[in-house]
């Protein structure tokens, strides 16, 4: 689940992480007017490329350690004492707006008695209907509504889930952003010019245009994360080589416990292998050598993270549901120590996941295992939102909604939008964030308004400043080693209208060797199906548009 943000339960959502959007483009559809996918060319080469938006960061309070170009977050330890203004002037006209968001978490509570919605409508000045959806049921959702195309939502929140002709439509019926956002023009949205251009880069254009606004994640991509009080006692240390990993999660399971935990989703991609690849040396999903890509699914190492997974499952050490359950289901388990470890997009590294830990443990990040480890950096993004086509009076209204639930950490308006009303949702304690009992019900996880707009985040944990000193030496470890996903950003014709299935045909092989039903050397069998499904096409186009990119 994407707590902070999460990205998560979404497919290749760990490749590229928390969430990362390589190969397959992010978005969906979107739009007014009939459906079907009539936008025609959506690829970059040769077109004329609206400008990434201007980068202004916020002047916001100092960290008590920065961050650096690797993707270490800044660091707060407290919370600001002097908050900034962010938004001077009325964002909404009082008018109905609809959005469409995933959801990771249960469902909220209606607006009539839901005190944390109806603040955040108070500050905006509409009436925001947000309708969310769970994750398993995200796809077949957007699927409808692309079929449909009438009575679609002003806004709706899109991930990296491939669905056939998704970029067309986008291009056929959203509203076209590039006026409002390329270049200075974002400077009319501060909130939005905050917002680092890699996230932008993400995002990609579509026939050079721009479509969308990203909700920017922080550059780990799917990590793992452990009950770091389980493996103090347990001896086990935080650095660890491939032998110790394995041990240690044998070490951990028995009585009806287990090491590590995956779910259902992760098997619709390679999300999955990704820690492990990682840990091994992989490439991030692609690399590229004489302007041809080439998939790390046919390394090495990534058949060697298949054979760790495969000892994993045959040591029992994975909990035996993991090809069944729910990314909400696993997270439970993880929280209540029913596993030790669990992969996750490291948007779980979050307020939300240690309320609902509640003391039982110390939440740790598992540092990656091997001698040569690349872990994945995400693509910087977990989605980015959509606007139907309308005049651009009612555009501007939408990106202002956006704008201000995008106000960075420090600022007044990322208050109501991240901890809800002061008194109701919270208190400040020498100047600190503490939640109350209706943070549990109401909060950006019941109700992700963080999928209409995010601050570019930072790493702040209230009440828990040791698991911040933590994560933050964590990221100095493992992000200066991280490697990118050249394909990020980049468009691909073919992973959009066969992604699920090219997909589908890596996670049903994932599982079939880990779980034991196919032997190891079947994986080269496998790859030359997806190979011949679409998977080199996709290489060949995804090169095609590196080069006119550089």
């Amino acid at each position: 689940m994407d707590n902070s943000m999460n990205r998560r339960g979404l497919l290749r959502l760990a490749g590229m992480g928390a969430l990362g959007l390589a190969a397959s483009p992010l978005l969906s559809a979107c739009g007014g007017g009939s459906g079907g996918a009539t936008g025609g060319d959506v690829s970059n080469a040769g077109k004329q490329l609206a400008p990434w938006p201007a980068y202004v960061p916020f002047a916001g309070p100092e960290p008590d350690a920065p961050g650096d170009a690797t993707g270490v977050q800044p660091l707060y330890l407290k919370y600001p004492e002097t908050l900034a203004q962010s938004v001077n002037d009325t964002v909404g006209d009082g008018s109905k707006v609809t959005a469409l968001v995933v959801t990771f978490g249960p469902p909220p509570a209606p607006l009539a008695q839901n005190q944390y919605w109806q603040a955040v409508n108070k500050a905006l000045n509409v009436d925001l209907q947000v309708t969310v959806v769970p994750d398993p049921e995200y796809g077949q959702k957007m699927t409808t509504l692309m079929a449909s195309g009438s009575d679609l939502p002003d806004i709706i929140m899109f991930t990296n889930l491939a669905l056939p002709h998704s970029l067309e439509f986008i291009q056929a019926q959203c509203a076209d952003l590039s006026e409002f956002v390329a270049g200075d023009a974002v400077k009319q949205y501060p909130n939005l010019a905050n917002i680092p251009t890699y996230a932008w880069q993400g995002m990609g254009r579509i026939n050079g245009k721009l479509y969308g606004v990203p909700l920017e994640r922080p550059m780990p991509a799917n990590s793992l994360f452990v009950n770091r009080t389980a493996m103090d006692e347990a001896g086990i240390p935080k650095e660890w080589t491939t032998e110790q990993y394995l041990e240690a999660m044998k070490e951990l399971s028995g009585d009806r416990k287990w090491g590590l935990g995956w779910y259902k989703t992760l098997f619709g991609g390679t999300s999955a292998a990704t820690y492990h690849a990682g840990s091994l040396g992989a490439p991030n999903n692609w690399s590229v050598s004489g302007g041809q890509f080439i998939s790390a699914m046919g390394t090495p190492q990534f058949e060697q993270a298949l054979d760790v997974m495969r000892q994993l499952v045959e040591a029992k050490a994975v909990h035996p549901d993991s090809l069944t359950a729910s990314s909400t289901d696993m997270q439970s388990y993880f929280h209540n120590g029913t596993v030790t470890s669990i992969q996750d997009g490291f948007g779980s590294m979050s307020l939300t996941t240690l309320t609902k830990i509640n003391g039982r443990f110390e939440l740790g990040m598992g540092y990656p295992y091997g001698p040569q480890a690349t872990p994945s950096r995400s693509a910087g993004l977990f989605g980015y939102v959509t606007f139907k086509k309308a005049p651009a009076d009612r555009i501007k209204l939408l990106l202002r909604i956006s704008d201000y639930l995008s106000a960075p950490f420090g600022s007044k308006e990322y208050e109501p939008a991240n901890y809800g009303v002061e008194g109701v949702h919270f208190t400040k304690d020498d100047g600190g964030i503490k939640t109350l009992d209706l943070f549990q019900t109401e909060n950006n996880n019941t109700l992700p308004f963080r999928y209409i707009g995010t601050a570019p985040s930072v790493l702040y944990l209230p009440g828990y400043p040791d698991t911040a000193k933590a994560v933050h030496e964590w990221q100095q470890a493992s992000l200066p080693r991280s490697v990118a996903d050249p394909a990020v950003g980049l468009r691909s014709a073919t992973q959009v209208s066969k992604g699920a299935q090219l997909n589908q045909i890596l996670g049903d092989g994932i599982a079939a060797i880990v779980f034991g039903r196919k032997p190891m050397s079947a994986w080269k069998g496998i790859m030359t199906q997806w190979r011949n499904a679409g998977g080199d096409q996709v290489a060949a186009e995804l090169a095609k548009e590196y080069a006119a990119a550089q």
